[in-house]
């Protein structure tokens, strides 16, 4: 972090922006203020686990932070292949966009699981059948928690010729026939 509080991280190709590299996941990241924005390399997630990887023990504690996946990543959780478990937001202004993962969650083919918002302001945005909050392409989101002042801004993601829309909160989109 410079003096002035702002971080630009982006992630080479395979790797997370925060978090992992290539197969590497993205674990015990606190972010507790400051104006961060992480954008995944090809296959890894903004803040998480790099390509086939997964982010878990992510807490949001402050600050204003922007996470974009690479793509196949979720925004803040898992790679491409990979889940995202355990995050946490407890306050801050959080804004998490997908590619064919959740916003919050699970990348592609990954699950998004024990996922708690208690205060702040989150926007999560699912990529191509992710979830907003929860699991990436025809995966599950599991155990995901809203409380207390928290204000929440939803969008799963749409749906494409052989699977469903992802969920504004809970499962990615499946394949219909």
């Amino acid at each position: 972090e410079n003096e002035n509080g702002k971080l630009i991280a982006t992630g080479g190709d395979g790797a997370a922006g925060i978090g992992g590299g290539l197969y590497g996941d993205g674990n015990d990241i606190t972010i507790t203020g400051g104006e961060i924005t992480a954008t995944g390399g090809d296959c890894g997630a903004g803040i998480g686990g790099g390509t086939s990887a997964g982010g878990k023990n992510i807490t949001i504690a402050g600050g204003k932070v922007t996470a974009t996946g690479g793509k196949g990543a979720a925004g803040i959780g898992g790679g491409f292949y990979g889940d995202g478990n355990d995050i946490i937001i407890t306050d801050g202004k959080v804004t998490a966009s997908g590619d064919y993962g959740a916003g919050i969650g699970g990348g592609n083919h990954g699950e998004g699981k024990n996922i708690t918002i208690t205060d702040g302001e989150a926007t999560a945005i699912g990529g191509l059948n992710g979830a907003g909050i929860g699991g990436g392409l025809q995966k599950n989101g599991e155990k995901i928690t809203v409380s207390g002042d928290a204000t929440l801004k939803i969008q799963g993601g749409p749906t494409d010729e052989w699977d469903g829309a992802g969920a504004g909160i809970g499962n990615g989109g499946r394949h219909n026939g």
